[in-house]
């Protein structure tokens, strides 16, 4: 399972991260969702802000160029992932974990949210803006990762995927989110 997680590092610039994260934002408590709507236990599965960067907005061009790039080395090594189609992405979810901050174990099947478009995602990417926080660290099918700032995860959007992301002990923590349809 884990060959089909990427990682990539410096596909960000400092200046778009930066810019990113020092920008004015209209944070909102997170909440986590089920079939059902939002769940009653948000809390238990889910303590970190956020708020979303969408297609008329400053930043969306230059996300989406990225992810674009991100794509084309995931289909380098997976090359019948020629179907993944970089243009139709849903809209990207700017995350802000807080000391205390984290994200329960789920896997992504999002067939109800997030502004889609074109169905369900076939995978989930993810872009970090900072290091300098302790904790945090994202856990995908069981591997452990701490990425650096600037790089990039991708992996399939499905039940073979759990992923979480562990308690913030010190710092804040930044990382950007889409799915790709």
């Amino acid at each position: 399972v884990k060959e089909w997680i990427g990682y990539y590092e410096d596909v960000l610039s400092n200046e778009l991260s930066e810019n990113i994260i020092s920008d004015t934002w209209d944070w909102k408590p997170s909440t986590y969702s089920t079939h059902e709507g939002i769940s009653p236990n948000s809390k238990n599965k889910v303590v970190m802000d956020d708020c979303w960067i969408t297609e008329k907005m400053k930043y969306w061009v230059d996300l989406l160029n990225t992810t674009k790039k991100v794509v084309k080395l995931y289909q380098q090594k997976h090359p019948y992932m020629k179907y993944y189609n970089p243009n139709r992405t849903t809209d990207f979810r700017l995350n802000k974990y807080g000391e205390g901050g984290f994200m329960a174990e789920h896997a992504d099947n999002i067939h109800h949210s997030h502004n889609q478009q074109y169905g369900y995602p076939s995978a989930s990417l993810l872009f970090f803006l900072n290091d300098g926080y302790r904790g945090g660290e994202l856990v995908i099918a069981d591997k452990v990762y701490t990425p650096k700032r600037n790089a990039a995860i991708m992996f399939p959007s499905n039940f073979m995927f759990p992923h979480y992301v562990n308690k913030i002990t010190k710092g804040t923590r930044y990382s950007i989110v889409t799915w790709i349809m």
